[in-house]
């Protein structure tokens, strides 16, 4: 499939993430939890969401990792998309939007009802049409997650949600 408009001539594919791209995924997300800017996955709870993440990378040519992100399902009708990174070097060409408005898709074939996100970079989230909402309207979230994060007094995530229709 072609790749947004700001890569010309870039073709991608999505795949899932296998036992092979597990170090790398580690990896990048430690890196942007250490500066803050997603929570920490690593160890035994990355390998158990493994599935859920969706690997980007060139249709030709070296099997690179351009971006990932990962759609984990609360139940049949709740998902959340979490640790969106994109490669350093691919950054502001649009696959992070790309990414995430195809496991939009992927959610609504699998008949999800509503989307949601905790970031701090809300305007990728604004642009697919997913809105502010309080984070306490996700329960889920709060309960699963929130509850064991060391900056649940202090969070500054904004949450945004994507009713599916």
């Amino acid at each position: 499939m072609p790749a947004p408009e700001a890569t010309p001539g870039l073709e991608v594919r999505i795949r899932p993430a296998g036992h092979d791209d597990f170090p790398l995924i580690e990896a990048r997300i430690r890196k942007w939890s250490d500066r803050e800017v997603l929570l920490p996955l690593a160890g035994g709870a990355l390998r158990a969401a493994l599935p859920d993440f969706r690997i980007l990378s060139p249709a030709f040519g070296p099997p690179i990792v351009l971006a990932f992100a990962a759609l984990r399902r609360y139940s049949k009708r709740l998902a959340e998309i979490r640790s969106l990174v994109v490669a350093d070097e691919f950054q502001g060409r649009g696959l992070g939007r790309f990414l995430v408005d195809e496991l939009v898709e992927e959610a609504r074939q699998d008949g999800l009802q509503r989307i949601f996100v905790l970031t701090r970079v809300p305007g990728i989230f604004e642009k697919l049409d997913f809105t502010l909402v309080p984070r306490q309207s996700l329960p889920q979230k709060v309960f699963v997650d929130c509850s064991i994060c060391r900056r649940r007094d202090c969070c500054d995530e904004l949450a945004l949600v994507k009713e599916m229709t």
